[in-house]
């Protein structure tokens, strides 16, 4: 009786890993729904230290129609030297928004565990709502090296709608220079090619905007470039141009005062205006703070044959134009 039960289950054990050897792979498709179109061009890229991994969004099915319920897509990651073969890496699915990021048409999700020497698989397999798979896509492998360390020695100069950054340059590294806008992360760096100066100035900023900078060291190797770690820096573009010089600036004398018009600027940044006293080569300031209109009454003048005026232009940043042209007023005959 015992040896019956035992070649019973012998029996049911040899029945079921032959259900598992001779079944299909995967989910089955249920019949008549759409198949999402493969993916062909998987590839990676070394950034900020770590492999970014990324592929093209399908947009329509197997049959040319339009995908209008994609789920998400399974990546699998194999190495050598693992245990087995391709293992799930990440279920990205697209409404939750997290892991990912969209960019052009592509998907881009990044992979930080990865070891010195190694060799990486990955492949991808996009699903719908109705859980239809597509098929995998091709297979994208790299050898893990190590990446540059970061740049050292940063600086920054920050001047008109502009900032300058410098670095120290180390031999056999090129380049590229990232910029945060809100602490968003930078995907792709502000120069088109990877930069041999350890230089680089960044235009057509705003004026007391705060920007973080990341200036990251790269090398070539196999026709890949790696890029490393990068090294943060700060800055804030300040308006260092001066508003317009005032004109047709006027003064008279009106008993025991002189009064003084100029035509009013028109700047934006503009703050107000300071007027000037000449008396005897000495120049005296009259006013503390920028006066808003353009006029001004000097209600203290000195005991003397001839005095001067002349008046300036501040903005809000404190930059102050050239004097005008300077008027004289005679006070004794």
């Amino acid at each position: 009786m015992r040896e019956k039960r035992l070649i019973l289950i012998l029996f049911s054990v040899a029945l079921f890993l032959t259900a598992l050897s001779c079944g299909k792979k995967g989910d089955p498709i249920p019949k008549g729904l759409p198949i999402p179109e493969d993916i062909k061009d998987l590839s990676g890229e070394i950034k900020d230290g770590v492999l970014f991994l990324s592929f093209t969004i399908p947009k329509s099915n197997k049959d040319g129609t339009e995908i209008k319920n994609l789920e998400g897509f399974r990546v699998y990651k194999g190495c050598n030297g693992c245990i087995g073969a391709f293992e799930m890496f990440r279920d990205i699915k697209i409404d939750s928004r997290h892991g990912f990021t969209i960019y052009g048409g592509r998907l881009y999700l990044f992979d930080d565990d990865l070891k010195k020497g190694q060799s990486y698989s990955y492949k991808v397999i996009p699903y719908t709502k109705a859980m239809v798979r597509g098929n995998e896509s091709n297979v994208f492998t790299i050898k893990w090296e190590a990446t540059p360390e970061a740049p050292s020695g940063l600086s920054v100069k920050e001047d008109d709608e502009s900032v300058e950054l410098q670095w120290k340059r180390e031999e056999g590294v090129l380049y590229n220079i990232y910029r945060r806008d809100n602490d968003t992360y930078p995907l792709f760096p502000l120069n088109d090619r990877p930069l041999i100066s350890p230089s680089y100035r960044d235009t057509g900023l705003i004026n007391n905007k705060r920007y973080i900078y990341e200036i990251r060291a790269v090398k070539e190797s196999h026709g890949i470039l790696w890029e490393g770690v990068g090294a943060k820096i700060e800055a804030t573009p300040k308006d260092k141009t001066p508003p317009g010089i005032p004109i047709d600036v006027k003064a008279e004398k009106r008993d025991k005062v002189v009064s003084l018009t100029w035509r009013q600027q028109t700047e934006k940044d503009l703050k107000g205006y300071h007027v000037y006293r000449i008396d005897g080569g000495i120049v005296k300031r009259l006013t503390g703070e920028p006066i808003k209109e353009n006029k001004y009454i000097d209600d203290k003048i000195p005991d003397s044959r001839y005095i001067s005026y002349y008046v300036t232009s501040v903005d809000i940043n404190g930059n102050e134009s050239e004097p005008s042209q300077e008027r004289i007023i005679m006070l004794k005959d």
